[in-house]
């Protein structure tokens, strides 16, 4: 609790700096004001290297106002289009501001609300929104970020990343490629899948058992603490002509250290009876981490 108040306290100042800075970040924003509608393809949802065992690729159109002073706010949904499931699996809406401190130094505060379907399988759909920060600092042949958030679920959890990267561009003002090679790393606090594996468990209980009443499932992580989560190593592709622009961003993720997990979980029958379990529900995806490949491509439009 202490730690999440002090997270708190931080991305809290964060906002208060950055409206002060407001007046001084012109080389963060764009020249003038703009609308963007973006649609995209995600092969798979994969979050901290985690993914669910039936995959969860999404198709997902946005449209966002972004003012030049830096302020941001985009809305979206997410379509699930797997070959078992098909419907709008989540809404989500942002809010952000981008500013500049320095030449070299540049942030961003954002904050998200999101609304998951109650059946959704993606790792993450527990989650409910969060708040965070990142700054970045351009060493020239290297930009490194850092940054800071709260995921907001059944209970709270705190993230950390951080990344390394470059960016390669081709062409002129008016036509541009740009190839940025990235390695980034995510730390988090692990009750963001407790909440996932409730509702996986709650589900499939009531899919094997038509004449449960009820079925309440309670997990626990066995690390509580703030924990390495995965590396990432992308190569996101950006074409842009004018107002129009293209993307690809290929990622590998590498998991690191299994999330082993409890659950207690208590059924009520049609008849009455009432029966608890409790019993080790660590996934085998978790007892055997496997590296995930995953693939994001779109276009977008700003007018």
């Amino acid at each position: 609790m202490k730690c999440i108040k002090i997270t708190c306290l931080f991305i809290l100042s964060i906002l208060f700096s950055s409206l002060v800075l407001q007046a001084q970040s012109d080389s963060a924003t764009s020249n003038k004001s703009y609308f963007k509608f973006s649609g995209s393809y995600l092969s798979n949802s994969i979050y901290n290297g985690r993914q669910d065992s039936i995959s969860t690729p999404y198709l997902t159109p946005s449209i966002g106002f972004y003012d030049k002073s830096g302020f941001y706010i985009i809305g979206s949904l997410s379509y699930l289009s797997s070959a078992k499931e098909k419907r709008v699996d989540l809404y989500s809406f942002d809010i952000g501001y981008d500013f500049s401190i320095s030449k070299k130094l540049t942030g961003s505060v954002y904050a998200n609300k999101s609304a998951y379907n109650q059946t959704s399988t993606a790792i993450q759909s527990d989650v409910k929104g969060s708040g965070g920060a990142v700054f970045s600092y351009d060493l020239n042949f290297l930009q490194v970020d850092a940054g800071a958030d709260i995921m907001f679920a059944n209970k709270a959890d705190i993230g950390f990343n951080f990344g390394l990267s470059h960016a390669f561009s081709f062409g002129d003002q008016t036509s541009v490629f740009t190839l940025t090679p990235a390695v980034s790393t995510n730390f988090s606090t692990l009750h963001f899948y407790e909440g996932y594996t409730n509702r996986k468990l709650t589900k499939v209980a009531k899919l094997l058992n038509p004449a449960l009443v009820s079925s309440v499932s309670t997990t626990t992580v066995d690390n509580s603490k703030i924990t390495l989560m995965d590396y990432e190593i992308s190569i996101p592709l950006n074409y842009e002509h004018q107002n129009l622009g293209f993307f690809i961003t290929p990622t590998f993720a590498l998991p690191q250290n299994p999330i082993y997990t409890t659950t207690t979980t208590v059924n009520k029958l049609l008849n009455g009876t009432q029966n608890t379990f409790v019993n080790n529900s660590t996934p085998k995806s978790e007892k055997t981490l496997s590296n995930s490949f995953f693939v994001e491509l779109g276009f977008y439009i700003k007018f």
